[in-house]
């Protein structure tokens, strides 16, 4: 009964003056990507030629440096290929996940609806259907991965595919099951009709660049295929900036720093130093993912909501900031986190609510490093909890208003910091390898030891 009413409270009407909160349901408008419509204004898209102008400096030096060392014009793509190492073994792992994702959830959600309709012990089969899900879960989204990821030497790039796509499929089945089951028990509970969705809208579901789940969303009449081509183009030259960012940036600097002890002097410049190549990748991840690959999936997919990011650059408090930075987990966060917290501990702990969904994002983006780079060093709770708050209340002591520029110069700070020790620690591996990897490796800093 506990199960049952846990799943029903948030889709009560009932229930409304107990907590609204939870009956604000995620909607679906068509509407077009902030960036395409800023670019359709002169001045903003005159800011946008300059980037695309320093990208072309970056292109032209790389070709004049080989030129006048080697004699010949060859661009180097040797970051991308470290970056991108084994990526063809990637899709054996992705294949199985997609498939178990596409059929396990679907076909439990069918067997346990068909039995519904003709037993009456739906709190035993709502547990059977739930350990069985957790188990393949364990198994095959969570164990699998991580086994493949610790017994291959993907590059970093590829390691984050396989991480992303992990708890992209986590998250989609979760939101599938969760906006599913609770109309279900809903129907058995009034004698009504149980609908199953149909199999097409799941897969549809999958692939399309949301992770909230509707049987139905706002689409487009056609695909532009050009500007799928022009999405995906901008992707690879993207691609090809940040290495050229990383090998002009990172490499000269961090690469030889087993060469001298580092002191506080020599962090503290290396840290103002980095500002500059830390917001060029931060900006250009962004726009690389959130803007050239979800918009090209969109139009492949006729979804015509783009609202993927929201003008977070505008924003004048960290919370504002990061609500706009990434719209699509942030949504996921807000309705199955925030909100479900809220119905659990009431709205007088709205502040807690509000902490677990932080901490929760936290530890997504930290497992996205952490197997990515194959060490775990939490820089993103530091940046964030210490650095950004210790500013923000700095600000509120002094009495300062919270304007963009203040907030610009947390994330700034906090980008450098970032930037600055996870290249430290990856280099630190590099310059003092262990003669074995265990856990203990992986989880202790190695920068202080190694250049002390």
């Amino acid at each position: 009964k506990k199960i049952r009413v846990l799943l029903l409270m948030p889709i009560l009407k009932s229930h409304r003056k107990m907590n609204p909160f939870l009956l604000k349901r995620k909607v679906f408008t068509e509407s077009k990507a902030l960036l395409d419509e800023l670019l359709e204004v002169q001045h903003f898209r005159t800011i946008y030629n300059i980037f695309v102008a320093v990208f072309c400096i970056f292109v032209l030096r790389a070709v004049l440096v080989d030129f006048i060392d080697t004699g010949r014009v060859a661009l180097d793509f040797e970051v991308i290929v470290f970056a991108f190492g084994r990526l063809h073994m990637t899709l054996l792992p992705w294949l199985v996940m997609f498939l178990y994702t596409l059929l396990v959830p679907y076909q439990v959600l069918h067997i346990w609806v068909n039995l519904l309709k003709t037993l009456q012990l739906p709190a035993l089969l709502t547990i059977i259907a739930t350990v069985v899900l957790l188990i393949g879960h364990a198994t095959v989204l969570a164990f699998y991965p991580v086994y493949t990821l610790m017994s291959q030497p993907f590059g970093p790039a590829s390691c984050c595919i396989i991480t992303l796509e992990q708890l992209r499929f986590l998250m989609k089945s979760y939101s599938f099951l969760r906006e599913t089951v609770p109309p279900i028990l809903q129907s058995r509970s009034n004698d009504g009709e149980m609908h199953l969705p149909q199999f097409s809208t799941y897969l549809y579901f999958l692939f399309c660049p949301t992770l909230i789940y509707r049987e139905n969303y706002p689409r487009t009449p056609c695909v532009r295929w050009r500007y799928v081509i022009e999405n995906f183009a901008k992707f690879l030259m993207c691609l090809f900036y940040g290495s050229m960012l990383f090998k002009c940036f990172t490499i000269p600097i961090f690469s030889n720093m087993n060469k001298q002890p580092l002191t506080f002097r020599s962090f503290v410049l290396i840290v103002f130093s980095a500002t500059l190549a830390a917001l060029y990748l931060a900006i250009l991840i962004w726009y690389t993912f959130f803007h050239c690959w979800l918009n090209a999936f969109a139009e492949m997919m006729c979804f015509a909501d783009r609202t993927f990011y929201k003008d977070w650059w505008n924003a004048t408090s960290t919370s504002a900031y990061l609500r706009s930075w990434n719209v699509v987990v942030h949504d996921w966060l807000y309705c199955y986190i925030y909100h479900d917290l809220l119905w659990v501990f009431k709205l007088k702990a709205q502040s807690m609510a509000v902490l677990s969904t932080f901490i929760v994002s936290g530890a997504f983006h930290e497992y996205v490093f952490m197997m990515s780079f194959g060490f775990f060093y939490p820089l993103l709770f530091i940046c964030w909890f210490i650095v950004i708050r210790t500013f923000q209340s700095i600000s509120e002591i002094l009495g300062m208003p919270s304007t963009n520029i203040l907030l610009w110069i947390r994330i700034l700070f906090g980008l450098a910091l970032l930037f600055s020790m996870q290249s430290l620690e990856w280099y630190a591996r590099i310059h003092c390898p262990v003669q074995k990897n265990t856990f203990w490796t992986r989880v202790t800093p190695r920068t202080w030891s190694c250049y002390s």
